[in-house]
């Protein structure tokens, strides 16, 4: 035999049960939090984001002969959130949701207007009509 294989021989004699349970509860317990690490960052992720994905639109609201509209009323209908468009018809939409949107529009003198506009993931910029 050689010392290598005596050194070996030792050594496994050396360790009890105890030691392996030991060895195999901190490996449990490396093993759980190593798991919750990873679903915590899974799902602080953007990519785990699904219908609850925001972002943000700009746009303006133009009457039929492209006049642009202040103090109009763009309503989003996911969230039910409004905005006001300023004195050059342009208004800006934060945590609009990703997906299909229901916006109605509604200006003095101009009426009121329904549409379906389409809300990409990283935002879009709008051209509403009315009238």
């Amino acid at each position: 035999m050689t010392a290598k294989s005596l050194i070996s021989i030792e050594l496994y004699q050396s360790i009890t049960k105890t030691d392996i349970k030991k060895i195999m509860e901190k490996l449990t317990k490396f093993s759980a939090v190593l798991l919750l690490i990873f679903l915590g960052a899974a799902c602080a992720s953007p990519s785990a984001l699904t219908s609850d994905e925001m972002t943000h639109v700009a746009g303006v609201v133009l009457s039929s002969d492209y006049d642009r509209i202040s103090n109009a009323t763009v309503q989003f209908a996911t969230n039910g959130q409004s905005v006001t468009t300023g004195e050059n018809g342009v208004f800006v939409a934060r945590d609009v949701a990703v997906g299909t949107q229901t916006v109605m529009i509604e200006a003095d003198g101009h009426g009121t207007v329904e549409m379906q506009v389409e809300v990409p993931n990283g935002g879009t910029r709008l051209q509403l009509m009315i009238d």
